[in-house]
């Protein structure tokens, strides 16, 4: 969940129109949470006197909805500043290596940046995937129901295999990587992505090292910590 208040929508599909609305799902999936209703929930923090007492300071009474939005507040919280690109673009020449300049020279000159923007370096737009070749067909497994991107919200022709723009913070320590989880490791991502979205077939290696150093870069701290 870090930095997701960034994002215009949450979830590849955008099926959740904000961090409130992201927070009515987890609770009662099986896989996640696995409560049977909110309605159950919500009797739970009820019977908690002293939590009860604290919340309703801030909410009228305790629903669904008061439950959920107060949790995507907190979820704003969530920020990650201070990577070594940040301080860079503040002015600390020194933050980032000759390598990551490079793969950051290369990011813009490959026009990642035009998707990638943003505080986040993402999340602000759906894109499709698969400008210059068939991801689809090229990734040699039958197409799944998570596939269709936001088409599955929309229903729109238009919107077929088009996903959220992820963000790139902190995108070294997040594999697996895009909406199917296809790419092991973030330098294959970096592959892919140039290949099928900035038309580089055959991506030389270097090129591919110095896009995954840069991004490596990237990594912030939460609480003054470095994440690892």
């Amino acid at each position: 969940m870090f930095n997701a208040a960034f994002n215009f929508v949450q979830f590849w599909d955008g099926h959740a129109a904000d961090l409130a609305d992201q927070e009515k799902g987890p609770p009662t999936n099986p896989v996640e949470m696995g409560s049977h209703s909110w309605d159950d929930i919500v009797a739970r923090f009820e019977m908690d006197e002293e939590f009860k007492k604290e919340f309703l300071k801030e909410y009228p009474q305790v629903t669904k909805e008061t439950l959920t939005h107060a949790i995507g507040e907190y979820e704003k919280t969530l920020i990650t500043p201070n990577s070594d690109f940040d301080r860079y673009l503040k002015g600390d020449k020194t933050a980032l290596t000759e390598q990551q300049v490079c793969g950051y020279e290369l990011f813009k000159q490959h026009k990642c940046d035009t998707c990638h923007t943003g505080v986040a370096m993402g999340g602000q737009s759906y894109e499709y995937m698969g400008l210059y070749g068939d991801y689809f067909k090229d990734r040699g497994t039958p197409l799944t129901d998570a596939d269709e991107g936001s088409f599955a919200q929309t229903k729109d022709p238009f919107d077929m295999h088009r996903f959220k723009v992820p963000t790139l913070r902190n995108i070294a320590l997040t594999a697996p990587y895009f909406h199917d989880a296809s790419a092991k490791e973030l330098k294959d991502a970096v592959s892919a992505m140039l290949k099928y979205q900035s038309n580089v077939q055959q991506p030389a290696q270097k090129d591919v090292e110095d896009i995954t150093s840069f991004l490596e870069s990237l990594t912030g701290e939460f609480k003054g910590e470095k994440l690892k």
